[in-house]
């Protein structure tokens, strides 16, 4: 073979990049492979954790709003315990527009926080109305501050109804940086006001 690659260099070159394309294709499909078991264990950590906060909150009492429960949880919790409500329902949106701006609020929070958890936008494109109107009501009365200012910017630039803004992808990914920085500084705050407004409003959900 290496007298034959001697009388042929072409040959050789080519078989020795052949040799290199072979390892390179393993390597990447090894790295694929790893990837997808990687993508599997999330989906299915993600489904076993909202299978977990279902089964929690489907029935509240006055425990389920003390102080020391976590906030995040408090508010994504609160969220399905609403969810479990009006999911059966044959029109979702005419249940959704009937219940109270508290429990429109509470659920549109723990959308914005789970759907958002990753970039603020995977929340717009993964939702519609009323839910995205709710939203932004819910975050300018219950958070406000800067947050509020930029979810609003962003609320805007996803309305199909408001003409006078349109989607800028390269807008949309400095806000989702900027909404980002804020939420790792301030993110507790955001998820207390949240959780706070709840307690303030058990009695919403207690009757």
């Amino acid at each position: 073979m290496f007298e034959y690659i001697s009388q042929h260099p072409i040959a050789g070159i080519a078989l020795l990049l052949l040799g290199f394309l072979t390892v390179f294709v393993c390597i990447m499909a090894m790295i694929s492979g790893r990837k997808r078991s990687e993508e599997r264990a999330r989906i299915i950590a993600d489904i076993e954790r909202e299978k977990a906060l279902r089964k929690e909150f489907k029935y509240v009492d006055e425990s389920t709003f003390l102080p020391e429960k976590d906030n995040y949880r408090l508010v994504v919790g609160m969220c399905a315990h609403i969810q479990q409500s009006i999911e059966t329902q044959e029109d979702m949106v005419k249940v959704f527009n009937g219940l109270s701006e508290v429990k429109q609020y509470v659920y549109a929070l723990g959308y914005v926080f789970e759907d958002g958890k990753n970039a603020l936008s995977d929340f717009f494109r993964a939702n519609g109305e009323p839910l995205l109107t709710a939203a932004e009501k819910a975050v300018s009365d219950v958070i406000g501050g800067r947050y509020s200012d930029l979810f609003s910017l962003m609320y805007s630039m996803f309305d199909e109804n408001d003409e006078s803004v349109s989607v800028d992808e390269k807008k949309i990914e400095s806000l989702d940086n900027e909404i980002n920085e804020i939420i790792n500084e301030k993110g507790e705050s955001i998820y207390t006001c949240a959780a706070d407004y709840i307690r303030q409003n058990k009695a919403e959900f207690l009757n």
